[in-house]
């Protein structure tokens, strides 16, 4: 979350319309109440994510019971107990597909346009949660460094490339040479794979078509969930 209600955790129900999500404080079953975000200001949370709010969330109602604070409005102290309600569901479901350091020793290059960086950072959070040792450029390039030597170092060192596809990365020529490199690689060493990874609706490369891909199109966690399986 961003702006008024940056860094809380709420169900996302609906469209009010083009601009304006309907949010649930909380889990449906018991929210505390609904509001009207703005859906620019909305992303699905990382394990991170969730896990920090979780704390925050136990420290805040921890400390109206210790410090004998009554006169904070009942209906507060229900949404702050229902948005842990929601977040303590959420952190259970994603550990359905995995727990902390399961996937410890992959590396894995992630591919993708300037442009797609927000989510692949989400994917690169999570992935790291997991034990995986992501490439991600902004991570390994700092100033003064090669760009083309150190892209080229990430590219021999991983044995798995996730490539995140959109209409921009489609058409980004430094994409298109990262993960062709990395497939003439698997057609001459063997051993190393390629995901595909759909962000939004685009045109998919003739030779990528072939291969099963990781939907990102509906829900975040559904495509995690794929990425993970096709790593373990």
């Amino acid at each position: 979350m961003r702006g008024r209600y940056k860094g809380r955790v709420l169900y996302y129900d609906d469209d009010e319309n083009r601009n304006i999500a309907i949010c649930y404080f909380g889990h449906p079953v018991n929210f505390g109440g609904t509001v009207g975000v703005p859906i620019h200001s909305l992303r699905d949370p990382t394990i991170d994510d969730l896990l920090t709010r979780r704390e925050e969330l136990w420290k805040i109602i921890s400390r109206l019971a210790i410090d004998d604070i009554w006169d904070i409005d009942p209906v507060e102290v229900h949404w702050l107990w229902a948005e842990k309600s929601l977040i303590d569901e959420t952190i259970a479901e994603r550990h359905i597909f995995g727990v902390t350091g399961h996937l410890e020793g992959k590396a894995v290059f992630l591919c993708h346009s300037s442009d797609d960086k927000g989510r692949v950072r989400m994917v690169h959070d999570d992935l790291m949660h997991h034990g995986v040792n992501c490439w991600l450029d902004e991570n390994k390039i700092k100033v003064g460094d090669s760009i083309v030597a150190k892209i080229s170092d990430g590219l021999k060192s991983s044995k798995t490339m996730i490539v995140f596809l959109s209409p921009k990365a489609v058409k980004s020529q430094w994409t298109r040479k990262e993960w062709q490199a990395f497939l003439a690689r698997q057609l001459s060493a063997g051993g190393i794979k390629i995901l595909p990874a759909i962000l939004e609706n685009c045109e998919i490369p003739e030779i990528l078509s072939d291969l099963k891909y990781a939907d990102f199109r509906q829900s975040y966690q559904d495509g995690i969930e794929q990425i993970y399986n096709a790593l373990i």
